[in-house]
């Protein structure tokens, strides 16, 4: 090779492609915005979410993960003649802590995340009254919440055909009061890279 130093320049300048392409990594930070179902299990009411995320990657399965999301009921999950004017929402804060239980080179992960959420809402229901269920005037019952919870997820996550976006369906659940769980929500998300590291 003394002989005949450029074709050991030439090998290492072949093989540059294929050493940078397997140290490509995906990006410790990531962006994701989604919408979905979610069901108060508490009023038996189902409706819509949206949110957003903000994801950092500070070990090869760990992540912290900041949400914000926002969820409206549209309708009873069962027939109720005073259930007119039943409703429930909420904005969620939420910043957890993710572990990949799952990372497969086809770029599926599995993950499972858990932390405090800030729930900013509340909600509204027609019922009976206690002492005399013959009454023909129900009483509503208005009830504002700024309380801390415990958030729950499972996320699915894998490639699309773009390198720098992914998609995701996760399933979460969210409890407070000594209730749990109040909420159970599915959303899918489309998550973007923001940067190489």
């Amino acid at each position: 090779m003394k002989k005949h130093p450029h074709i050991l320049l030439i090998c290492i300048l072949c093989l540059l492609p294929m050493i940078a392409f397997s140290q490509e990594k995906e990006s410790k930070l990531q962006y994701s915005f989604g919408g979905g179902i979610t069901t108060d299990n508490n009023n038996l009411l189902w409706g819509l979410n949206m949110g957003t995320e903000l994801n950092y990657r500070f070990a090869k399965r760990f992540s912290l993960n900041t949400g914000l999301s926002f969820y409206q009921s549209l309708g009873n999950l069962e027939k109720n003649e005073l259930s007119d004017i039943d409703q429930s929402s909420g904005i969620f804060i939420s910043p957890t802590l993710r572990y990949d239980i799952i990372q497969r080179d086809s770029g599926f992960k599995l993950a499972f995340g858990a932390g405090p959420s800030l729930q900013l809402g509340g909600e509204s229901a027609r019922v009976r009254s206690f002492f005399n269920t013959n009454d023909p005037v129900p009483l509503t019952v208005i009830n504002k919440y700024q309380r801390v919870g415990l958030l729950l997820e499972l996320e699915a996550a894998w490639k699309s055909k773009n390198p720098n976006i992914r998609n995701a369906v996760g399933v979460s659940a969210y409890g407070a009061d000594y209730y749990f769980p109040w909420f159970i929500s599915a959303t899918y998300k489309v998550r973007f890279q923001l940067g190489k590291y």
